[in-house]
């Protein structure tokens, strides 16, 4: 309804459009914040902001017509006449010269008492045309909502892949270093190395893709935002909603809450307002007309008379016939509103369709998701073993290069497979028209930029000029500026970017300043961009699965331990253990008591000297002597095996005293537990 020339409307769904935060570049940009901040900036939203305060006005130009006109016409002259002469004798006069100033004035009133209802339905096909302008500034801001959304991710997603790739290229060096030491030292051939190599270049050749990939993603990103990602300040989002039961039931409810089919429905009301009111021709026109006119002339003439009038009067005027034109036109506005209706449900069909699509992304990635993980924890155990094989030399570079391969993959897939899966809910949402909704959460105060509200008066918001053409103010004219968007930063360029300090890994340190520029983003680093090692056992923090083992242990690639040389010693052909090297052993069954997933397997050594035979049986003494200790410790009987070696496997030279006593030894070899 219309109140005092303000356009009250009906909330039909909260759908939010949002404000303006403040961000310093000290700040997580998170996907909620970036959401936030296009809906303020982004120009296609701010296009339909202007068009709607255009179209508001339009209602108030129509609602005019219900209020009289009135016109005020003067006229201040000068008139020269006379020697009119016929030039025929039958006809013959002559008039005197007149010469004489004159003024005329009138004010005119005019109200019209009927149009056929034109103006009536002209009032209503503008308001329609008001609701249409509301929701299609909702279905922009929604778009470009979701738009956000799908570059945050994507960027994201790029650079967990450019890590991946990166992470590819440094195991591939690090495996082409151990072969071409072994093919020095003439271990391995020719071949081998070739082989590796041509790994080390696909996976360069693949990096270089990848960053190209990146790069893109953070253009697509500039186009949404009006800036260059940061990303060691963006945090993958965390969509913890209740997504819809079904399909059907999201469609339900997409059919009569997506802003594009809001957009329709009153699209198809103003058309039907439009063909009313045009109907208005096949009806007379009748207006009330007031009239005061008043003439005065210089001096008295036979021309031009004083004259003061007054006059009030009805006016009819009724058009009998325009050539068919009337008809026409009502013809064309039945047409375009059956235009209108096939729009709609062309348009419900994509939505459905998109609805569809994504439904069946989130429900096909879930299932997807099981396999690939599985698919990845038996490539890291496949490559594993093959490591272990192949130092043994039952497995050929090949075989260990396939594997590496499939845990590379199997990272990138998954990596994949999330992002799509969590674009997917974010699709479903925007298909709803709940997206931003589900991002920014209560959205009601922000509707009332387009006074779609609950309760209250209209929001009359006017735009004014000048137009400001540095809408960032970063000192750079917006025809000029790259990123205009920026925020107020001291390192703007003269093409009004921010100076980028680019953080190529992801860890906070930046590229400069990084002596480490390919660690994964979510390690731990120090100063120097460089992954830690808390424990020091040379497995970085990131890579640790065991990350407190304490120093004198031989870890595997994940960081656990596998073997300890215990610093248990014994005298010459003794099992006796020594008080000194008590110790030793109460630290071990600490470690044993905390890290109860590793089985225990004691080796006892000898020296050389004395007979093979006797030497592997006091070995094993001296390993069950160590047993019964960390029995004694309270260390369970089941997780302890013991075998003794005699002589073999010397660590030192025999042929010393020193090396001899090293030699008699006791080594715990782990395992874990599986």
């Amino acid at each position: 309804m219309i109140v005092k020339g303000k356009c009250v409307l009906k909330r039909v769904v909260t759908i939010g459009i949002f404000a303006l935060i403040n961000l310093s570049s000290a700040e997580a940009l998170t996907v909620k914040q970036s959401v936030i901040e296009v809906m303020n900036t982004n120009p296609v939203v701010q296009e339909r902001l202007r068009n709607y305060r255009a179209t508001r006005e339009d209602l108030n130009v129509a609602e005019s017509e219900y209020l009289p006109s009135v016109d005020f016409r003067a006229s201040l002259g000068y008139t020269k006449a006379g020697m009119l002469k016929s030039g025929n004798a039958s006809w013959n006069h002559t008039v005197a010269d007149e010469n004489y100033g004159n003024y005329e004035s009138s004010l005119v009133l005019t109200q019209n008492l009927f149009d056929g209802f034109g103006t009536t339905y002209k009032v209503s096909y503008q308001q329609a045309r008001i609701l249409a302008a509301a929701y299609n500034y909702i279905e922009k801001a929604n778009d470009i909502a979701y738009k956000m959304t799908n570059a945050y991710l994507n960027v994201l997603r790029e650079y967990e892949l450019l890590q991946t790739a990166r992470e590819n290229v440094q195991i591939n060096e690090e495996i082409f270093k151990k072969v071409k030491d072994l093919y020095d030292s003439g271990l391995t051939t020719d071949s081998e190395v070739k082989k590796i190599e041509s790994a080390l270049s696909l996976a360069r050749s693949n990096l270089t893709v990848q960053k190209n990939n990146t790069r893109d993603k953070e253009y697509n990103f500039r186009r949404i935002l009006g800036r260059m990602p940061q990303v060691a300040e963006m945090v993958k989002p965390d969509l913890n909603i209740s997504m819809p039961s079904s399909a059907e039931g999201a469609a339900e409810y997409a059919i009569n809450h997506n802003p594009s089919l809001l957009v329709s429905r009153y699209n198809i009301k103003g058309a039907q307002s439009l063909w009313k009111q045009h109907q208005k021709e096949f009806y007379p026109k009748v207006d009330l007309e007031v009239t005061q006119n008043f003439n005065d002339v210089e001096k008295i003439n036979r021309f031009d008379q004083p004259d003061d009038r007054f006059k009030a009067r009805v006016v009819l005027s009724y058009n009998l016939y325009r050539g068919g034109a009337d008809e026409a036109t009502v013809q064309k506005d039945i047409s375009k509103i059956n235009q209108e209706v096939e729009t709609k449900r062309d348009l419900k069909r994509q939505v459905v369709e998109a609805l569809d699509l994504s439904w069946n992304a989130y429900t096909m990635i879930e299932l997807q998701l099981k396999d690939l993980r599985d698919y990845k924890k038996f490539a890291e155990k496949t490559l594993e073993l093959y490591k272990e094989e192949y130092d043994l030399g039952r497995r050929s570079l090949l075989d260990l290069l396939t594997a590496q391969n499939d845990v590379i993959n199997s990272r990138a897939q998954i990596i994949k497979a999330e992002y799509d899966y969590l674009l997917a809910k974010y699709r479903i949402l925007d298909a709803m028209g709940l997206l931003p909704l589900a991002i920014v959460g209560d959205t009601k105060e922000f509707d009332a930029r387009v006074n779609l509200y609950v309760n209250g008066d209209a929001n009359q918001v006017l735009d004014t000029v000048p137009v400001s053409y540095d809408v960032d103010n970063d000192k750079i004219a917006d025809d000029e500026d790259l990123c205009d968007n920026s925020l107020l930063e001291n390192n703007i360029m003269p093409y009004g970017c921010v100076k980028m300090t680019r953080d190529s890994d992801g860890d906070g340190i930046i590229n400069s300043k990084d002596k480490c520029p390919n660690t994964p983003k979510n390690a731990k680093v120090s100063p120097d961009g460089c992954a830690v090692d808390v424990d020091m056992d040379g497995v970085k923090d990131y890579k640790d699965k065991c990350p407190n083992t304490p120093l004198g242990y031989t870890v595997n690639d994940v960081g656990c331990a596998t073997s300890l040389n215990l610093g248990v010693n014994f005298a010459y052909y003794s099992d006796v253990i020594d008080k000194n090297s008590y110790a030793n052993i109460e630290r071990f069954a600490e470690f044993a008591k905390k890290n109860k997933q590793y089985k225990i397997h004691i080796v006892g050594h000898t020296s050389s000297r004395g007979d093979a035979e006797l030497n592997k049986r006091l070995s094993k003494k001296r390993a069950e002597a160590v047993k019964k200790a960390l029995i004694n410790l309270g260390i369970a009987a089941d997780r302890i095996t013991t075998e003794g070696r005699g002589e073999e496997d010397p660590i030192a030279d025999n042929n010393t005293p020193e090396g001899r006593y090293i030699n008699r030894r006791v080594e715990i070899e782990l395992t874990l537990d599986d």
